[in-house]
């Protein structure tokens, strides 16, 4: 799956991370009966890529797409020799963004790892892993999948370790930037209302 992020569109990883975790679940839900969905499943790559000028926004929102269409966008996933145009021309995301917060909840919370430092796209890449594992909760995705993206320290990341609201984490594959196996994302969910 290709995740094309609009230069200049969102500043803060906050809300970037929220945008692409929803893109990614669209997408899936968008394309589930093509064929290359079901081959990526086994083995759900993501790339992160950055589209630069309004002409290259423009051709990305000409391939098929889910997300949304001022910042984020999720192509259905293809082979690297298929991906024309559109993607060669891209560069990998590699934009500073502003940090998240280290603490604050959400319906769901991607608390990233702060002992796995990652480049911008690889974060995105791994929250929007995170947001498919989380995709199971119907009510979620049809609310648009909000969400919050935080970073907190040593001891708060620890303190999750177990805890009753991690509903799942993110192990990296290993491939690129980090050991495989590295938790990259817990998914926190807000506890449910008696």
């Amino acid at each position: 799956m290709y995740l094309v992020v609009r230069r200049g569109a969102v500043e803060e990883l906050d809300r970037l991370g929220e945008l692409a975790g929803a893109a990614a679940v669209a997408c899936l839900r968008a394309f589930a009966d093509e064929p290359a969905v079901a081959q990526w499943r086994p083995r759900p790559g993501k790339v992160v890529l950055r589209a630069r000028s309004p002409a290259q926004w423009e051709r990305v929102l000409a391939e098929p797409h889910a997300g949304d269409e001022e910042a984020v966008v999720a192509i259905p996933p293809r082979r690297r020799s298929e991906r024309g145009e559109a993607l060669t021309k891209l560069q990998a995301m590699s934009t500073a963004l502003a940090p998240p917060p280290r603490d604050g909840r959400g319906p769901v919370t991607y608390a990233l790892n702060p002992r796995a430092p990652m480049s911008t796209g690889k974060t995105l890449a791994q929250i929007a892993h995170a947001a498919v594992l989380a995709a199971g909760d119907e009510a979620w995705v049809a609310a648009g999948c909000p969400a919050r993206v935080i970073a907190p320290d040593e001891a708060g990341w620890d303190a999750l370790t177990g805890a009753a609201e991690c509903a799942g984490e993110i192990a990296d594959a290993g491939l690129t930037e980090l050991p495989a196996g590295t938790i990259t994302v817990r998914v926190l969910r807000a506890p449910t209302p008696p």
